[in-house]
């Protein structure tokens, strides 16, 4: 729970945050409605206070309010700032168990410590490139080890960190930095939870904040490193991260679809399954746009042109990419017109089968749209 107050017309009022939403509170009644009058039709909007954490020095916390009812604010993020810290921050860093696994720390640590490097003294940077995002480039790098500079306050729990760097002090840019990075987790992984272990801000190498939303879960364990053993990062992930950083808003026109993406709580259900029809509607789009948008093409002969298009999924099976359309053609069809909810997903193996081959077929189509060979994309590791 986080405790403190924000600044108001030169006076205070307190605050309490659980789960991203803030309680306001004050004595005085007048100042607490005079807020809630001001704020009450605003949305996406930047408060400033102090937390007080350990101790009586507070802290400088910044908060990007969504919308405020009542006297409750719901929150997008906010930041809290190190004691002493003048808000000026050059570099976001990210630390993820699952971005680890995508760029391969344990085989990347092995490597370096066999070469005789010491990443207990100095940290290692592995790789490094630009994305686009918003008009603007940005510079990646991921690097392993430790940072001997902090002594004490460096954090051993740290395995890799994916840093980037900044134009702005400005909270959106964090937001968005964090939602791009978070989506590419997402497609690498296969997985719509993905969340980060911690956001960290710095400033000349050194830890001026700490950044939190919604897709931080400092308990959140991976198990995807093998996937990525034999993994070419700089082959594909440049090329992933930009195309996926088209679109940093709520809204996706140009960048891969995830919304089909499953979760812990979703591996087989009717939501997720009309998920991946409107994903590889909206692929087929982009790279049939022709045919698409012809009335004569229906949605059982796009699935057939693309199954076609991508042989191997349907290899070694005694099912045909007729067989395939037709079926799944049919599922979306008594789902959608209320024949049928299907609450047998989760005991229907050969219905589980055909979900998992629907996922490779997006996840290649989707590679297809970035801009990838067909021969990089047989050669591309599959994190089912």
């Amino acid at each position: 729970m986080i405790k403190g107050f924000i600044s108001y017309k030169s006076s205070k009022i307190a605050f309490v945050i659980e789960n991203f939403r803030m309680e306001l509170f004050s004595e005085n009644n007048n100042l607490l409605d005079s807020f809630i009058n001001e704020y009450r039709l605003e949305q996406e909007f930047i408060l400033y206070g102090r937390y007080f954490g350990i101790g009586m020095q507070g802290q400088k916390i910044t908060f990007f309010v969504e919308y405020i009812l009542g006297s409750t604010c719901y929150l997008r993020c906010y930041l809290i700032n190190s004691i002493g810290s003048d808000s000026i921050f050059d570099t976001i860093g990210f630390q993820s168990l699952f971005l680890d696994d995508v760029f391969r720390y344990k085989y990347n640590y092995i490597d370096k410590s066999r070469a005789g490097e010491n990443l207990s003294v100095k940290s290692q940077s592995v790789y490094k490139f630009n994305f686009s995002m918003n008009n603007r480039q940005y510079g990646l790098e991921y690097r392993i080890g430790q940072d001997t500079r902090l002594g004490l306050l460096e954090d051993f729990d740290k395995r890799g960190e994916l840093l980037v760097s900044l134009h702005t002090n400005e909270i959106q840019e964090y937001n968005d930095i964090t939602i791009v990075l978070y989506r590419f987790a997402m497609f690498m992984i296969s997985r719509a939870d993905v969340p980060f272990k911690e956001i960290i801000l710095y400033k000349n190498g050194i830890k001026n904040g700490w950044f939190y939303c919604p897709l931080v879960c400092e308990s959140a364990s991976s198990f995807k490193e093998v996937a990525f053993g034999d993994f070419d990062v700089m082959k594909y992930i440049p090329k992933i991260l930009n195309n996926i950083s088209l679109d940093a808003g709520n809204e996706i026109k140009n960048s891969i679809p995830l919304g089909h993406l499953k979760n812990h709580e979703l591996l087989f259900s009717p939501q997720r399954f009309i998920e991946q029809v409107i994903s590889f509607e909206y692929l087929f789009d982009k790279l049939d746009r022709k045919r698409a948008r012809s009335h004569g093409v229906t949605l059982k002969e796009e699935l057939k042109i693309m199954f076609d298009k991508f042989p191997q999924l349907l290899n070694n099976t005694n099912i045909t990419s007729e067989m395939a359309s037709e079926k799944i053609k049919e599922i979306r069809r008594v789902i959608t017109h209320g024949y049928s909810y299907y609450y047998g997903f989760m005991n229907d193996s050969k219905l589980q089968f055909l979900i998992i081959r629907f996922d490779e077929l997006i996840l290649k189509m989707s590679l297809t749209w970035i801009g990838f060979t067909d021969e990089e994309i047989k050669d591309y590791p599959l994190a089912y």
